[in-house]
């Protein structure tokens, strides 16, 4: 441990004292109630990708979509019009997991010079240098299906994997940590520090607070009902709180406040709110989820309200600093339905209709990502079909 400490301290002490900063965006859409104005404005995506998990803004115009079917996708949300992006390999590919999982993480560096992402085997961290998406570097060492990428820095950034394991990469060249493959043009990476989370054996999410400088995740134990999050100090890897939860099902999704040390977690029925200011206590509050929300799939800060994307009701809006959910002009709570999207009409769509209630295919539709652009005022929102055995998906721009 005494060598990993020497090298993160040194990484840090080629910055400043502090993790850069992300950038605090103009928090225009869930102000008060102007989300109860956005309309959405549907993108096709064509029906031979499966199930959007991931989304990033890269620039004004563009965002980077990962898929279960483990595909990378630059959509223009102004013309439509898209490209795919080349998925990295190493030089020395392990053995590919059966069934892929898909691409579960996008996350760009604060200076969106480095996108981070799954690779071409679903296990591997891979680094392409922006705007040109030119490949850097593949990072090698978890050995189940990577869920979780948060950069602390410029260029510092941590993953969580189904394996249980946190790890720390730099993009810089460490001795014994970075070698160059002259042959392919980019570099291969294993982590500079590798953690255990205490109690958690599956990570499901990863989210950076830069404000109280932790990371925190979302996962389980060896039970399905066993959830928990835990806070890693990343100056200090030893530092760990591990907390059960006290809504077990279908914890996958974590994120933070934009300006103190406040989590939120989203499970099958509730919102979690995670206070982590006073390390001697545990401040865990449960919001039921608007009905007839079914699971949250994704979650965003923008100032004191939490944007959530679900199933059913698709978008709904909490104020943190109210304890409320944003309401409408008549006092009602926003909730936004999707009108559109895309399953397949097979055998399986034809056995899980009934089970939702449908007479729409949006019906089953899950908003599994959603990111804000740099002004705040458009709100990108993609998924798919919720059971795990249909094929579709879903994409749109919310202003």
């Amino acid at each position: 441990m005494g060598k990993m400490e020497n090298i993160i301290g040194q990484l840090y002490s080629r910055d400043s004292k502090r993790p850069i900063p992300y950038n605090y965006r103009k928090k225009l859409i869930a102000k008060s109630r102007n989300c109860s104005y956005i309309t959405e404005r549907c993108i096709e995506v064509p029906n031979t990708y499966n199930k959007i998990f991931a989304s990033v803004w890269v620039n004004n115009d563009h965002v980077v979509v990962g898929t279960k079917c483990n595909r990378l996708l630059e959509i223009n949300v102004q013309n439509g019009t898209k490209r795919e992006i080349p998925l990295m390999r190493s030089p020395y590919p392990r053995e590919i997991p059966e069934p892929a999982a898909g691409i579960h993480a996008i996350a760009l560096n604060p200076s969106k010079s480095f996108m981070a992402t799954g690779g071409h085997n679903v296990n591997d961290l891979a680094l392409y240098s922006l705007p040109d998406y030119q490949p850097y570097a593949v990072g090698e060492f978890h050995h189940n299906w990577l869920f979780g990428i948060s950069w602390i820095n410029d260029f510092m950034l941590c993953t969580g994997a189904r394996d249980g394991n946190i790890c720390l990469w730099t993009i810089f060249d460490v001795e014994g940590f970075s070698t160059y493959e002259e042959s392919c043009g980019i570099h291969r990476k294993t982590p500079i520090e590798i953690l255990k989370t205490e109690g958690i054996v599956r990570i499901r999410d990863t989210h950076y607070n830069p404000v109280c400088e932790r990371l925190g995740t979302v996962g389980y134990g060896v039970g399905k009902y066993d959830a928990k999050v835990c806070l890693v100090d990343v100056r200090q890897p030893l530092q760990k709180r591990v907390m059960d939860l006290p809504q077990k099902e279908e914890n996958i999704v974590i994120s933070g406040h934009d300006t103190s040390p406040v989590f939120a977690v989203g499970s099958l029925s509730h919102l979690m709110l995670i206070d982590d200011r006073d390390p001697n206590t545990t401040d865990i509050t449960s919001v039921k989820v608007l009905e007839p929300a079914q699971g949250i799939r994704s979650l965003s800060f923008q100032g004191d309200v939490i944007t959530i994307g679900a199933c059913k009701t698709s978008l709904m809006f909490y104020d943190v600093r109210n304890r409320k959910y944003v309401n409408d002009h008549n006092d009602n709570p926003v909730k936004r339905c999707l009108k559109q999207g895309y399953v397949a009409e097979n055998w399986d769509w034809h056995t899980h209709r009934y089970s939702f209630f449908p007479q729409l295919t949006s019906e089953i539709i899950s908003i599994m990502t959603h990111c804000y652009d740099d002004s705040g005022l458009r709100l990108f929102a993609a998924g798919g079909p919720l059971p795990l055995d249909l094929i579709g998906n879903y994409a749109s721009i919310w202003e």
